[in-house]
């Protein structure tokens, strides 16, 4: 796949726990502006990870008479499960391949259900990694992103709701610095 939108490279090199937690809060920050539910993060490594993003409802039921709906659900879950990878390639200024191998496997999955062939399934891939670093890069989402790393490289784990309210204040803050203290919808 291509490269995100540029960003200036980090100061310092992050460290496993930075890159982890940035990684896990970019799969967050990507669920809650695509409104799918995620019931917490964490960066307490197990026996397969080093970090996850809890979600309530992850599969999906493909329905060839709802296609349109269904495509748009798989988009959403091919976002989300390639904002993790961007957000640690955006703090660290490198693709962790073997990292993220799992996020790249189901990205693929998922977009072998509406490609039809091996080369629409990679420039489908790599048009949503470009939107998915457009996406997360960009002001608000970025301090979204950065905001729960912070919280996350601290405590461990976060829960649904703590989240949620970094998510939501980070993403009210840089609205409402942008618009003169007034606040606008962030979907207008």
């Amino acid at each position: 796949m291509k490269s995100a939108r540029k960003r200036a490279p980090a100061r310092k090199k992050p460290s496993r726990i930075e890159r982890t937690a940035y990684h896990e809060a970019g799969h967050a920050v990507a669920a809650y502006l695509r409104h799918w539910r995620f019931t917490g993060i964490s960066i307490v490594p197990d026996r397969y990870t080093l970090g996850r993003c809890f979600f309530s409802e992850r599969e999906i039921v493909l329905r060839t008479s709802r296609m349109r709906e269904t495509r748009a659900r798989l988009e959403t879950l091919i976002v989300i499960s390639l904002a993790g990878p961007v957000a640690e390639w955006l703090v660290s200024g490198r693709r962790n391949r073997r990292g993220a191998l799992d996020d790249f496997a189901e990205a693929e999955r998922y977009a072998a259900c509406v490609t039809s062939s091996e080369e629409e399934l990679r420039a489908y891939l790599t048009w949503l990694w470009e939107f998915t670093g457009n996406l997360m890069s960009a002001e608000p989402h970025w301090s979204a992103v950065k905001a729960l790393a912070s919280e996350l490289a601290g405590r461990g784990e976060v829960g649904e709701r703590r989240a949620r309210q970094l998510i939501r204040d980070a993403l009210a803050r840089r609205t409402r610095s942008r618009r003169g203290g007034r606040r606008t919808p962030l979907h207008a």
